[in-house]
């Protein structure tokens, strides 16, 4: 650095520079320069620490609204894998009867794992000339009054099966033909030319009844015929026989979400779609007693809101996020108004203290104990917000500091010799060439001092700190004199991290989460484009995990996940990546060529097909069955390859499990 500091409480020639101090309060503009001096020091302390808490605040608001979106894109994911558990069950079967359905529903417990589905249904695609020899045979079942409705002729008829648990409310919907409704009708169909699951806009469900109306969706999931060629749409509407599907109320679904996420301090509004119309609200915790009137209801305004948007298969959510008046008083800002205050009294206090001394010589050694004493108190006021005051005299090379700035660098006073010295090594090696580059900046007038910057306390531990002056020049344009403030910002930085980490990673098993994969698949695939290489990606799903799950216990299942996942790690390279989609799926992302991709799957496979052994010595084992998708091969887009993956993993269980399939191999 280009200048040295010296503490002032070091100087040997003291009274020289008390007795320039007294005839400098005697000036007739000075009280008014110093008054002005505290006005701007309290307004910099009040302002940082005003700042800080906004940061502060906002950042809790984003961390709920977060985990609010994590637990809605989390549980719906779980009733996907639920309907998947559906499609098994037919196609372990050429025919499953009423009661085997209502048994598998019945064993899921879904009122106790899965609180907000409305039920699990199964519903069949009829043909004209099959209806009438289909209504015959539910009557013979014993259902005397059963029909397919609305009544009327069309080329294509679904009705409802099976629908559980059946109940009175359910029962409303038993032969309903959902493909007569327009906004079923499209799902349906996406998710028969699709092959994957499919959301409907926003529906009234044949199911409710003349009070509680709520708005409500479906979720579908295809059913074909077994051993059926399914690979282009053709094939699949050729193919179809029916849907296993689950119907949703909003309000009991959101109700089921937020007792398992604990969020009390926000509100959210969902609307269907990229639109926030009123026709198209979905949710809203306002809307008392009849949500289908879609009616506005208008609430106190909220100092935080933040539009989301929740991207499900054929389907997207708009959610509205607004802070609560529980959540606004919690993070009301007393410390800053508390700062303002006292450091506007204090100053008006002082500025009567220095007109005084101006007026009368006489009381000069009372009024200078007074102005120690005002000057002590301001910076309790100060310290109050952890903010500490430096005034650098560039042009005498004099600094000074206050009692905070030696305890935020946590300095010891009485053994200072060389306060530039013992300051500058305090700071992170890595940023001194940043933060003496902003001195001189300053210097030149080209910049005010105002950053970041980490510090090393003597136990080692990383300390951020911010820092903000404002620099004085003569007339020439030489720097005299930097005034400012140091803070703490250490808490601040902590929390960002803390949430970068929650929004990025599997809260379980701590592998890169399902956006964390798609952005890392999404550079992969740039990266072999720029240098015309191939890549693969493997999708990993655990063959017998959920009897694992229903045997021993969710917390079994949770210890079983993460050793999968070290398990899967160690077989990697440093340069593979692995994340974990939801449930017990798994996806690897390999930059490799096609031998080193299929060894590397089947070395997962091998190594997760060994026991597990519990703490209790108990064993228990799993295999897996693992789908392979090569870029540029099979796909150039990242869905497509994505697409590809899971396909080769559904023909790997097709094939027996325990099984790597490559896609185009079969």
């Amino acid at each position: 650095m280009a200048s040295k500091f010296t503490d002032t409480e070091n100087n040997a020639d003291k009274a020289p520079n008390r007795k320039n101090l007294l005839a400098f309060f005697r000036g007739t503009y000075s009280p008014w320069l110093i008054f002005l001096l505290t006005l701007f020091i309290t307004f910099i302390a009040w302002s940082i620490t005003n700042k800080s808490h906004q940061r502060h605040t906002q950042d809790l608001f984003t961390f709920e609204v977060e985990q609010t979106l994590q637990a809605i894109e989390q549980r719906m994911q779980g009733y996907e894998q639920v309907l998947r558990g559906g499609i098994g069950l037919f196609k372990s079967s050429t025919h499953v009867t009423r009661q085997e359905f209502h048994d598998y529903v019945t064993n899921l417990e879904v009122d106790k794992h899965w609180p907000g589905i409305q039920g699990i249904g199964y519903a069949v695609m009829l043909k004209p000339k099959e209806k009438d020899l289909f209504v015959n045979a539910l009557r013979l079942e014993g259902f005397n009054e059963f029909n397919v409705f609305p009544a009327g002729l069309r080329e294509q008829y679904s009705s409802i099966l099976y629908l559980e648990p059946f109940t009175a409310r359910n029962q409303r919907a038993f032969g309903y033909d959902m493909y007569s409704e327009k906004s079923r009708h499209i799902a349906m169909d996406t998710a028969r030319d699709s092959g994957v699951a499919a959301f409907s806009a926003k529906v009234k469900l044949v199911q409710e009844s003349g009070h509680d109306l709520q708005n409500g969706f479906l979720m579908y999931l295809p059913l074909y015929r077994n051993e059926a060629a399914i690979e282009n749409i053709t094939q699949r509407q050729k193919e179809l026989v029916g849907y296993v599907y689950s119907p949703f109320r909003m309000d009991n679904l959101i109700k089921g979400i937020l007792l398992s996420a604990k969020n009390h301090q926000i509100n959210f509004s969902i609307y269907d779609g990229d639109s926030q119309a009123v026709e198209d609200l979905l949710y809203s915790p306002q809307i008392k007693p009849d949500p289908l009137s879609n009616a506005d209801i208008k609430a106190f305004t909220p100092r935080f809101s933040v539009v989301e948007t929740i991207e499900f298969p054929g389907r997207n959510w708009t959610l509205h996020f607004r802070s609560t008046e529980v959540f606004d008083s919690i993070v009301k800002n007393n410390l800053a108004t508390l700062i303002g205050f006292t450091g506007t009294i204090l100053s008006v206090f002082l500025l009567f203290v220095l007109l005084n001394i101006a007026r009368s010589s006489k009381k000069e050694r009372e009024t200078s104990a007074a102005l120690k004493v005002l000057i002590d108190r301001l910076k309790a006021g100060a310290s109050a917000g952890i903010v500490g005051i430096y005034d650098w005299d560039v042009k005498n090379n004099i600094l000074h500091w206050d009692s905070v700035m030696y305890r935020l660098y946590d300095i010891d006073k009485s053994n200072v010799e060389d306060l530039q010295q013992a300051w500058f090594s305090r700071i992170h090696i890595d940023d001194q060439t940043y933060v003496n580059g902003e001195i001189q900046a300053a210097l030149r007038s080209e910049r005010e001092y105002n950053l970041e910057f980490r510090i090393l306390w003597p136990d080692s531990s990383v300390h951020y700190i911010k820092a903000v002056s404002k620099t004085s020049f003569d007339h020439a344009g030489r720097a005299i004199r930097i005034v400012g403030v140091n803070y703490d910002i250490t808490e601040q930085k902590n929390l960002q991290i803390h949430l970068d980490k929650q929004a990025s990673y599997d809260q379980l098993t701590q592998l890169p989460n399902r956006r964390l994969i798609n952005d890392r698949l999404k550079q992969a695939l740039a990266f072999a484009d720029r240098n015309e290489k191939s890549m693969a990606i493997l999708f990993i799903d655990l063959d017998g995990f959920k009897q694992i799950n229903d045997s021993y216990g969710h917390h079994v299942g949770d210890w079983l996940l993460i050793e999968v996942a070290n398990r899967i790690q160690a077989c990697l390279r440093a340069t593979d990546t692995v994340g974990r989609l939801g449930g017990d799926e798994f996806v690897v992302i390999i930059p490799a060529i096609y031998q080193y991709t299929e060894d590397v799957a089947n070395k997962i496979r091998i190594t997760l097909e060994n026991y597990f052994v519990m703490d209790n010595d108990e064993v228990m084992n799993i295999s897996s069955s693992i789908g392979v998708a090569i870029y540029p091969q099979h796909a150039t887009e990242q869905a497509l390859l994505m697409e590809c993956a899971d396909k080769a993993m559904y023909e790997a269980k097709k094939r027996g499990r325990n099984k790597v399939m490559v896609f185009g191999n079969f």
